[in-house]
């Protein structure tokens, strides 16, 4: 009898020990943001608790660059990360396997976020007059791409300006004929008397996007920690727009909106998770394929993560 309670009792401690070790071995997920407006949901659901609420571990890391937050990923200080898409393609063409788990925001084009402006004193007052003028943009990112699909054929002298607030200042003080800018920047200058050339905001069809980023290590071992942050994001999305004035404060401070912006500027209705769009992925894969800037095509399937 004792020798039957005490294989019992082996039996027992055997399940428990596999249980722990099973628990043990989901691993945290480490995600990475930017000081931008896309990543407020992030925010939210870390510090309310709602990551928690749906049983997922994580641990929200916040960068001052993306240059800074692609080095954490690729020396593995975290495996997720708030980007763009055709930052996954650069990345995945670097060797780091990394997919998309959902598209952010940029479904619609009223949520671009990207401007042309021409400098307070150019004589540049329309798209045209961009020909054979400098514009400022940071090379080989989402700023050219979304640079050049606005000029849509206008053959500007594109100019390397990497510092978005040196960009900014550079345009200002008109050493430049023009500038791509990100908004809360864009907005700024357009206050500060540079002029609005163009916004992808305006466009027939939306050109810029920001995305939930994953290692497939991570996506191939929790799977189901996947749709849990995903469900935890869908939940702080729905909490901010249904509240926004109660989560403005907290907005601004993530975006770093400028404080004569800070009154006026327009909070985002953000979407839930979803799928990313194959029609958005090609026109970033063939943009990357035509400046040669991978070695060979990437396909939608090997990017995005679609179960």
């Amino acid at each position: 009898m004792r020798a039957k309670y005490l294989i019992l009792g082996l039996i027992l401690a055997l399940l428990i020990s596999g249980c722990t070790q099973q628990q043990q071995s989901k691993e945290k997920i480490k995600v990475g943001i930017l000081p931008i407006e896309d990543a407020l949901p992030f925010v939210v659901a870390d510090e309310e608790g709602i990551f928690k609420k749906h049983g997922v571990d994580v641990e929200v890391i916040k960068f001052q660059s993306a240059m800074e937050r692609d080095a954490a990923l690729t020396s593995g200080q975290i495996n997720a990360v708030l980007t763009d898409p055709l930052a996954v393609i650069l990345l995945r063409n670097g060797g780091i396997d990394v997919q998309i788990v959902s598209l952010c925001l940029g479904k619609t084009p009223q949520e671009g976020i990207f401007t042309i402006l021409a400098a307070p004193n150019s004589s540049i007052n329309k798209l045209e007059d961009l020909e054979g003028k400098q514009i400022a943009i940071s090379s080989n990112t989402i700023i050219e791409y979304v640079t050049d699909r606005m000029l849509d054929g206008v053959k500007a002298e594109k100019v390397e300006i990497k510092s978005i607030p040196l960009r900014l200042q550079t345009l200002l003080e008109s050493k430049i004929d023009a500038a791509t800018l990100p908004e809360p920047l864009a907005s700024l200058a357009v206050m500060k008397g540079a002029k609005k050339i163009i916004s992808d905001a305006d466009l027939d069809e939306s050109i810029s996007q920001t995305v939930i980023v994953f290692k497939r290590d991570l996506i191939n071992s929790n799977p189901e920690d996947v749709k849990k942050f995903l469900a935890a994001y869908d939940e702080a999305v729905e909490k901010i727009n249904s509240n926004p004035t109660k989560y403005r404060e907290k907005f601004i401070e993530i975006a770093r909106v400028p404080k004569p912006l800070a009154e006026s500027y327009k909070m985002p209705k953000y979407p839930k998770s979803e799928t990313f769009p194959i029609e958005f992925y090609t026109g970033y894969l063939e943009w990357a394929m035509e400046k040669k800037l991978i070695k060979k095509s990437i396909s939608y399937e090997e990017a995005v993560y679609t179960k």
